[in-house]
């Protein structure tokens, strides 16, 4: 530490130290702050600046310092550590902390908001921004604490900006007073059956309840309800811990699932609870109860209303209540720690529900909300548990015929290359790709945005990209090659249920555009069923005995859509005037009779509605359709002549995002854009 070259910086002084409310406690200057001896300035202190005026916190009225008082070498805090995985910090650090605590006690301020992980460490002891950001705490000195993600860190995920601006209005309103003023939440565990069989009696009175499981080794360890005429309260009916074996006896524990039965299964309890689906699916494969009335889910709901942010339970804890983190209690030891993890999510859950179904009205989105997003729920489980048929006899030709061909593949690749080189190795790949012992293909480097940098790009837009422009044998012989280790590992290799079916998880909340996506069950088993491609790989999903596939599309369903939104009436005559559709728009973008069309202008017609209709700029149509630039962005120009409406519909949805950052769609659904205006 000694041989390094620090620029000191002095941390800000307010005159009168005790009408000071709010500390702001960041992690070590930046190149800026250093400069001007000033904490938060620079680019991460305009983002701090914005989110202040925001939340209407004066910034005049903060104490700003940070954990380290100089800047260390190219910013890196690791060299503050003596260990790579930063446990042990050095003395420099430790008298650091020291001075920082010196500095908090002197102020004493109603909330301390520490910006980012050396912030958290620094002023509680506690680890993971990313877990305890939200929560308000105490510090060893008993002042409040509340953490939440550091400016600079903003500025590399712009989608952390929502997060932080709801802390931030959580600390203005917690530097009102001193301390910590938490809701009083009570739990019961019940150890004793008569004590659980009471309280379940009890909850088959109520109107509304809350539910949520706890699992091991495929069963239910334990169950826990909340209801809605006490909103603060829980209880959990623990089965067993560990290798505790059953806390109940044989025939007590049927008596209480079966009460849990006639709770769960009543159409006069309406339930809810959090990814619901899970605990659902999970109670009828396991206990064979079938969940009814299940009329709202805590993480679908926020989905609804907030389709760009985190849906887990942990994050809405964080904005809808002020307990503290405490997700990281499911890995306690003990038994009572454990059950009262179960009891605690059962009770925020309802507590959160309430103030979502009340936001849900408020937006005039709880219609929405039922009609199109819950109303999913059973048909989704429903065809979870059904599973498709697999052939698993053409599964395994197919398997030994696609891998001869990979390894064929893969033996003309070492012959082009003059080596072994692994496919699926980034390093290798990079190394290849533009390194002087491979292609050295430097002049066409391909790059990716990532989070906060840019990074040398070998994925499979690049390379097909690169073979494209270089029609390199080799290059083609890659893709070849990971085409089929995809279908192998995403089909051929795909482990099935014991009765020879595939499935999947279906996730309403998958995607930020409301679409639903699928990804393997909750058993490690099945795959995405969504995208299955043509060929053999689709014929090996089989009807039952007595059904038969179906295949049924919608016609030029987008672009119709479009169409009517833009309000473009000539392309709605072209819909509405019916017969061969892209036909007709190409004789109109290529000013010809339809019956002169080409098959050639007809195909171009379909791909230029598609792009246009998507703002595709002329490279990517360029690139997409396999034509030149210049005649890509003149096709473009004459499908927007043709179609001016299109181009104004273009130019009233961004300048929407640009002064709400919202859209609303036809059906009532609202999209908030949280992450950096762009295309």
């Amino acid at each position: 530490m000694q041989d390094i070259q620090y620029s000191q910086q002095v941390p800000p002084q307010i005159s009168n130290l005790e009408k000071v409310k709010i500390v702001i406690v960041g992690e070590c200057p930046n190149e800026t702050e250093v400069k001007e001896a000033k904490p938060f300035c620079g680019m991460s202190g305009r983002v701090l600046d914005e989110i202040l005026r925001e939340v209407g916190i004066d910034r005049e009225q903060c104490y700003i310092t940070n954990v380290v008082q100089v800047r260390p070498p190219s910013n890196n805090f690791g060299v503050f550590y003596e260990d790579k995985g930063q446990k042990k910090p050095t003395e420099y650090l430790s008298s650091c902390y020291r001075r920082l605590h010196e500095e908090l006690t002197n102020i004493n301020p109603n909330i301390i908001i520490a910006c980012g992980e050396q912030a958290l460490r620094a002023t509680t002891g506690l680890t993971g921004i990313s877990h305890w950001r939200g929560s308000v705490v105490s510090n060893p000195a008993g002042q409040k604490v509340l953490p939440t993600y550091h400016p600079a860190s903003v500025l590399r995920e712009w989608k952390q900006r929502s997060a932080v601006i709801c802390d931030f209005t959580k600390a203005r309103k917690e530097s009102e007073f001193p301390e910590i003023r938490q809701t009083n939440r009570t739990y019961d565990v019940c150890y004793l059956a008569n004590d659980a069989i009471r309280y379940l009696t009890l909850l088959k009175e109520e109107k509304y309840v809350s539910f949520d499981i706890e699992t091991e080794t495929n069963q239910v360890t334990c169950i826990a309800f909340g209801c809605s005429s006490r909103p603060n309260w829980a209880v959990c009916i623990p089965f067993w811990f560990g290798a505790s074996g059953s806390l109940h006896s044989a025939e007590a524990e049927q008596q209480l699932w079966s009460l849990i039965k006639e709770i769960l299964e009543s159409t006069q309890i309406r339930k809810c609870a959090q990814n619901g689906m899970y605990d659902v699916e999970f109670l009828q494969r396991t206990t064979g109860i079938e969940v009814r009335n299940f009329t709202f889910d805590t993480m679908l709901a926020f989905h609804v209303l907030q389709l760009e942010l985190e849906k887990g339970l942990g994050f809405l804890v964080s904005i809808y209540t002020d307990q503290p983190y405490y997700k990281h209690l499911i890995k306690a030891p003990d038994m009572d720690t454990y059950f009262r993890y179960n009891a605690t999510d059962a009770c925020l859950t309802m507590e959160i529900a309430l103030k979502l179904e009340r936001e849900l009205h408020d937006e005039k989105l709880y219609e929405f909300y039922v009609t199109y997003v819950h109303s999913m729920v059973y048909p989704l489980l429903s065809m979870q548990r059904r599973g498709v048929k697999f052939d698993e006899d053409s599964r395994r030709a197919l398997k030994r015929e696609y891998s001869q061909l990979r390894d064929m593949l893969q033996d003309k690749l070492n012959m082009l290359v003059g080596r072994e080189l692994n496919t699926n190795s980034p390093k290798q790949m990079k190394e290849w790709l533009y390194g002087k012992d491979g292609l050295n293909l430097k002049e066409k480097l391909k790059k990716r945005k990532g989070t906060g940098e840019t990074t040398v790009a070998a994925d499979e837009e690049a390379i097909e990209d690169l073979y494209r422009e270089t029609k390199n044998e080799s290059l083609r012989t890659v893709l070849q090659i990971r085409e089929k280790n995809k279908l192998l590992s995403t089909y051929l290799d795909v482990r099935l249920d014991e009765d020879k079916r595939i499935r999947c998880s279906y996730l309403i909340t998958g995607t930020e555009t409301g679409r639903i996506s699928s990804r393997t069950t909750l058993r490690g088993t099945g795959t995405n069923l969504q995208n299955i491609p043509d060929g053999s790989i689709r014929s090996l999903f089989v009807p039952d005995t007595g059904y038969a596939f179906i295949n049924a599309d919608l016609s030029q369903a987008e672009a119709r859509v479009v169409a009517y939104l833009a309000g473009e009436l000539s392309l709605i005559k072209v819909f509405e005037s019916g017969g061969d559709i892209h036909r007709k728009n190409a004789a109109n973008i290529f000013k010809v009779p339809e019956e002169a069309v080409t098959y050639e202008q007809r195909s171009m017609a379909k791909r230029i509605v598609h792009a246009s209709n998507y703002g595709m700029g002329p490279i990517t149509f360029a690139k997409n359709a396999g034509i030149q630039v210049a005649e890509a962005r003149r096709l473009l120009n004459q499908y927007f002549a043709t179609y001016p409406g299109i181009v104004n519909w273009h130019i009233g949805v961004k300048s929407r995002v640009k002064q709400s950052r919202k859209l609303v769609s036809p059906f009532g659904r609202v999209r908030y854009f949280y992450n950096r205006r762009d295309e």
